[in-house]
């Protein structure tokens, strides 16, 4: 354990390494943004070379890196430099800040608003044709919901995308008139029609990185716009690009992909090719997850599947037969059965010894199919803050499903004890691991809670087994890469502390890259 090439050595600090082998420790060796030692205080320090820097981290906990395994990054910054709707307590409210952009709209321009959810509104309704006519009049103007599922336009925007009544997932009122209201595929007719420039993608990538750093986040698996995968390629290019990104390709593009002999993982230790992303069913927000009983709110209506399942097949064997690994967005406990018995056939015709598919959000699967997934392999990638945001009896699981199905939706504890690997993320609805830490620990059903270590482990060597990256990332070890958090308190040690505690410095690479102090600072 000797840190004598070292450029940088961190010390004073608590350090989780999550890795058995080397056990816990006091201080941390970097070189060249790779770990080389980790050991005590005394012999990291003594054996580093004259001019190393030396940083005090006062004690702290310190731990790998957090991955946010399920993000749409670059959205998500774009949204925070336009019509932020997430903290809206009413429909009034948001219709009000749609009203304040369309005042400073060009004449004509679109208004777009994002991240409102009915669920935190005492109206508890969606936003109507009506609702943006009156807000953004003169103005094409869309509202998506928080989940992306669902999205609510008004008459100049149906009029400029040319929607009608034979339009596939628009909502038609009795009286055959459109509502507004578009789910599914009719949200991504709104998502093309306002399509953010690169300049603008390029400003929310780094807009969404400093959050990111803010956060702890250093590494993200992220499934955007085809688009995005060039402004990833240019802020590598020119040494801007702040986190580690795993891109997952959209099922749409599979064909483009397999074309190039593109496969997973190709890529650098900055930027790679996750998997293919492939929608099975809806979301719960939108009633249009896939659900083998109806909506408690909506009888009637058991969801929707996005695709039919010959077409879903032939997308999952072709896949996995060029190597590609599946991430496979699956949310009601039928599209949850439909998604593994589709990987299941795949992998059957087309063996593969480690092929580490994955099903994405996951929140409503039987025992059955949690014992059919550690069977096969697949990975749970599942968001714990969707339960601090919708957990509960007055949240919308509950209103959705039913007290019945409420108390088994995103079983965090069953997955564990059912030896599933765990990946946990964010969908960015809020992106923060340490709020998703807290959701998991603190999760009003037994079937959700599990213990600070095992949420963090989700957000570190989860996700690194989840990209096939267990030999560089998810544990403070040397080999590999220096990417660190160093939080406030230690919520292992001390889990009452969880509630406040907050991320000091963010590392990647060795290198300091978000220092709360200068931060209150600015």
């Amino acid at each position: 354990m000797v840190a004598r090439r070292a450029d940088i050595v961190f010390y004073n600090a608590k350090v989780y390494t999550f890795d058995d082998a080397v056990g816990n420790a006091r201080a941390i060796a970097v070189e060249e943004g790779r770990i080389i030692a980790v050991g005590s205080d005394k012999e990291i320090k003594r054996s580093a070379p004259r001019g190393c820097e030396k940083v005090d981290l006062g004690g702290r906990p310190v731990f790998p890196g957090f991955t946010d395994s399920h993000t749409h990054f670059i959205g998500m910054g774009v949204d925070s430099l336009g019509v932020d709707l997430s903290g809206t307590k009413s429909v009034d409210e948001a219709l009000s800040l749609m009203r304040k952009a369309a005042e400073k709209a060009p004449p004509g321009g679109w208004v777009v608003g994002t991240g409102w959810s009915e669920s935190r509104w005492s109206d508890g309704r969606f936003i109507t044709r009506k609702d943006l006519d009156n807000s953004c009049p003169g103005h094409p103007a869309v509202a998506h919901r928080v989940c992306g599922h669902l999205s609510s336009v008004n008459s100049r925007a149906i009029d400029e995308m040319k929607l009608d009544a034979k339009t596939p997932d628009v909502e038609v009122s009795a009286n055959g008139e459109l509502t507004g209201v578009l789910r599914e595929s009719a949200v991504v007719l709104a998502w093309s029609a306002t399509k953010p420039s690169e300049v603008l993608k390029t400003r929310g990538l780094m807009a969404a990185t400093k959050k990111a750093h803010r956060l702890g986040v250093t590494s993200i698996h992220d499934n955007g716009q085809m688009e995005d995968l060039r402004v990833y390629e240019e802020a590598e290019s020119r040494g801007k690009l702040g986190v580690r990104v795993r891109f997952n390709i959209p099922s749409a593009h599979l064909n483009s992909i397999l074309d190039l002999g593109l496969a997973s993982n190709f890529g650098s230790e900055m930027l790679r090719i996750g998997g293919v992303k492939i929608f099975c069913d809806g979301a719960l927000g939108a009633r249009t997850a896939a659900l083998s009983q109806p909506f408690v709110d909506d009888p009637g209506n058991k969801g929707v599947f996005v695709h039919r399942r010959k077409e879903l097949d032939e997308m999952v064997s072709l896949a996995n037969g060029a190597g590609i690994q599946i991430v496979m967005h699956a949310i009601g406990d039928a599209g949850i059965g439909t998604a593994i018995s589709s990987i299941a056939a795949a992998v059957k015709s087309n063996p593969r010894k480690d092929h580490r598919h994955r099903i994405e959000h996951l929140e409503l699967p039987g025992v059955e199919h949690l014992t059919s997934m550690r069977r096969l392999g697949i990975v749970a990638s599942m968001q714990p803050n969707f339960v601090g945001e919708w957990g509960g009896i007055n949240g919308m699981y509950y209103s959705r499903l039913g007290p019945e199905r409420a108390a088994r939706n995103n079983p965090f504890r069953e997955v564990l004890d059912g030896k599933v690997r765990l990946a946990f993320g964010s969908d960015c609805m809020p992106f923060s691991p340490v709020y998703g830490i807290l959701s998991a620990v603190n999760a009003p059903h037994k079937a959700q809670r599990i213990s600070p270590e095992e949420a963090i482990r989700a957000y570190t060597s989860g996700p690194a087994y989840a990209a096939f990256e267990e030999d560089i990332k998810g544990a403070v070890s040397p080999g590999k890469l220096g990417d660190l958090v160093v939080l406030s308190a230690d919520p292992i040690g001390d889990p009452s502390s969880l509630a406040s505690v907050c991320v000091l410095k963010t590392i990647v690479g060795g290198e300091i890259v978000y220092e709360k102090s200068k931060d209150i600072l600015r």
